[in-house]
Order: C-alpha cells, then sequence, then structure tokens
C-alpha cells in the first residue's frame, strides 16, 4: 500500500523562520565585526552574503566552564546550536540560489544583446569567483562546527554514556527509508532550477533526510542528490531500539542537521559550478 511522505518533515514555514530572526537578517546591511569579510557593493547576492557569514558566526565557542555541564546545560546548548544549523541551513540554500540566478541574468542579458557576447566570458568568471568565495567560507564554517561539535560531543558522552555510539549506529539506520515511485531527477540543492546531479529510476530504494522546500535529499543506487519529497513511497519504519531521553534526541538531531549541510556543501562543491561554463 502506498504511503505519501508526511507533510511535515520536507516543508519550511516561512513564517515560522521569520518568528526565528531570518527576515531580521536579512534585513541586516553590514557583516559582523571581526568576520574577516569585507562587503562588495558590487554583489548582487551580497544581502545573501550577509545572511550565510552572519549565521556561520552564531556558532562561536562553547560555554568556558570550570565544572563539567550538568545535562540541562547541556540539553540547552544542544537546542541553541539546532537552531543554528537551521538558520545556517536555509542561508546556504538561498545563496546558492542566488548565485543560480545572478547566472541566468546573465545569459539572459547577454541574449537580449544588453552587452556584448565577447564579454559573457568574462561575467560568468566573476560569478564563479564569487562562489567559490561563497564555498570557501561555507567550508571554513563547516570545518568550526566540527571542531566544536568535538567537544560538545565529549561533554554529552560524559554525562551520558553511549550517546556516542547510539549515534554511530543511527547513521543511515535511523533515516526513513523510501522507494523513488517514478524517474527522479536528483539536483544539486532543493530548488526545481538547480543544476542536475543525477538520475533514480523508478524503485530504486534510497534513505531520506529532510529538506525545504517539499524536497528531500536521497541517497541510494550510487547517487545523491535532491527531489521532491512526493516523489517517494516510504517504506515500512523500523522499530525504534533506542532510548528517548531528551539530551540523546537533541544530540541525534544535531547531528543530522550537521550531516545535512556537510552534504549540501559537497554536493556544491561537485556539481555546483555546472552552470558557469560559457554555451558552446
Amino acid at each position: 500500500m502506498r504511503q505519501n511522505p508526511p507533510r511535515h518533515p520536507f516543508r519550511v514555514s516561512w513564517s515560522g523562520l521569520a518568528s526565528a530572526g531570518l527576515l531580521a537578517l536579512l534585513g541586516a546591511c553590514a557583516l559582523p565585526p571581526g568576520s574577516g569579510v569585507t562587503a562588495d557593493a558590487g554583489d548582487s547576492c551580497g544581502p545573501q552574503v550577509v545572511v550565510f557569514v552572519t549565521a556561520g558566526d552564531l556558532f562561536g565557542e562553547p560555554p568556558r566552564r570550570t565544572q563539567p555541564p550538568t545535562a540541562e546545560e547541556l540539553a540547552a546548548e544542544l537546542t541553541r546550536e539546532n537552531a543554528a544549523l537551521e538558520r545556517l541551513q536555509i542561508a546556504f540554500d538561498a545563496l546558492l540560489y542566488c548565485r543560480w540566478t545572478e547566472v541566468r541574468v546573465i545569459r539572459a542579458e547577454a541574449t537580449s544583446g544588453a552587452f556584448p557576447a565577447a564579454e559573457l566570458p568574462r561575467r560568468l568568471n566573476a560569478a564563479e569567483a564569487r562562489l567559490r568565495q561563497d564555498l570557501t567560507r561555507a567550508g571554513q564554517t563547516r570545518d568550526r562546527m566540527q571542531a566544536r561539535n568535538a567537544r560538545i560531543e565529549a561533554a554529552v558522552e560524559a554525562v551520558a554514556p553511549g550517546t556516542r555510539a547510539a549515534l554511530a549506529a543511527q547513521r543511515g539506520a535511523g533515516l526513513p527509508r523510501a522507494i523513488a515511485s517514478a524517474p527522479l531527477v536528483l539536483r544539486v540543492r532543493p530548488d526545481a532550477t538547480a543544476p542536475t546531479v543525477g538520475r533514480l529510476p523508478a524503485g530504486t530504494e534510497v534513505t531520506l533526510r529532510p529538506a525545504p522546500g517539499g524536497f528531500a535529499l536521497a541517497e541510494g543506487g550510487g547517487q545523491r542528490g535532491y527531489a521532491a519529497g512526493s516523489g517517494f513511497t516510504l517504506l515500512p519504519a523500523a522499530p525504534v531500539t533506542t532510548g528517548t531521553d531528551r539530551l540523546r534526541s537533541l544530540a541525534a538531531t544535531n547531528l543530522t542537521r550537521r550531516e545535512g549541510f556537510m552534504e549540501s556543501l559537497a554536493l556544491a562543491n561537485r556539481s555546483g559550478l555546472q552552470r558557469f561554463e560559457p554555451a558552446s
């Protein structure tokens, strides 16, 4: 019997994001002090760069404590970090979308004669350089995230022994499994206009991770990429064998969101520059 994927894992409530402060970030016009990034007034994606850099800066350093943290303190810290990871993912998706839109505008202007055709390679090269800089920043954020997480994981393990092993066992096994209901195009990011990174034949079994805009990050059959969540039929879930302790649950959410960001970055690095090649 066909089961439609639940709506809530693959949907983003923009009103909820507004209440979480994303729109306030979008209204910012300056980069955070000490970010080491200089705003480029000529960059059409400047506001998205500001949002992304600001989102990545929210991680900072974990609190310095003279005594080992309690379970309640760690739960509060993971709650804040999970919210920051969600903002970071949304900001990264928005920045990539702006970069792809920038390329479409450049190509459209070249086609319409808004600038000489000989200018197209130079403009595409400049746009590609900006994206490469974005991906470098994203990589630096990933590295900071991983260094910070190593310290948090050690603290959680000290308070709730066995959490590290439980999370290791969860990788892959705890993700919902599904079958592609029809041939599906996989894209570099959760957007119907994003570059294609692969195709799933109908009937391919995959694991799914939540993604914005009704998309899911699918992995299976040697393929990985984003596709509409409605294109999959969920398989019956395996019985849950891990505990429901709040701290472990928050740590599991943290793991899923960190890995989701890292996978998005890996996809962008591998296939994100396709659109910058001059048309033949």
